[in-house]
């Protein structure tokens, strides 16, 4: 079955590419090739971050050796979609939108997939408008959200904002799920970030 479903991910005209658990690439396809410009034979082996030197949507270092698409994936939580800038061959900046698939196997053989969706010229879109000052439908947040989001902003912990807002542990953790999900983002730091970029906090 996984076999049949590595196979069918590759045969897709989308670049694409396989990491094991500790971040090796592992396969390499033909788009991503064209796309990135490193032959097949120069990516499989390599580590991710060390080649391609991912950077979000602000050009912050986002790849590294402790890649929090991993670790949500292999902790089995869910992973969005997510804006990422990859360094090609020719040391330029290419944006994508990267979706991730895991692929479970035997302890220690899982499989993380990236498919890459090229961005040209859009890569950038929240951090390329300067000055917006009113969020797009799309980053709408509703008031309970508004004010987690605000509380972090604030340095909060989520037992402080549990507390201030007089609401369980758990149901701040889901309106924090939320807030990543709609600003397309995986960390509080990078929530809190964008919904500055958009005048939410």
């Amino acid at each position: 079955m996984v076999s049949v479903i590595h196979h069918t991910i590759f045969d897709t005209g989308e670049p694409a590419f396989a990491v094991t658990g500790s971040g090796v690439i592992s396969e390499w396809n033909t788009a991503a090739s064209k796309a990135l410009g490193y032959k097949d034979s120069e990516a499989v082996g390599q580590n991710c971050w060390e080649l391609l030197q991912g950077k979000d949507i602000f050009g912050n270092q986002y790849c590294g050796e402790r890649c929090p698409l991993r670790e949500m994936a292999f902790r089995r939580k869910s992973v969005n979609r997510c804006r990422i800038s990859f360094t090609t061959a020719d040391r330029t900046q290419k944006g994508f939108t990267v979706s991730t698939l895991v692929l479970f196997g035997r302890p220690g053989r899982e499989k993380l997939i990236h498919m890459c969706k090229p961005e040209p010229g859009v890569s950038r879109e929240i951090s390329a408008v300067p000055g917006l000052q009113k969020p797009r439908t799309r980053f709408v947040l509703t008031p309970r959200e508004s004010q987690v989001l605000n509380l972090l902003s604030e340095g909060r912990t989520t037992r402080d904002i549990a507390t201030l807002m007089s609401i369980s542990v758990p149901t701040v953790r889901n309106h924090i799920e939320h807030i990543l999900h709609k600003l397309h983002v995986h960390s509080r730091l990078e929530a809190v970030a964008v919904g500055r970029r958009l005048g939410m906090v």
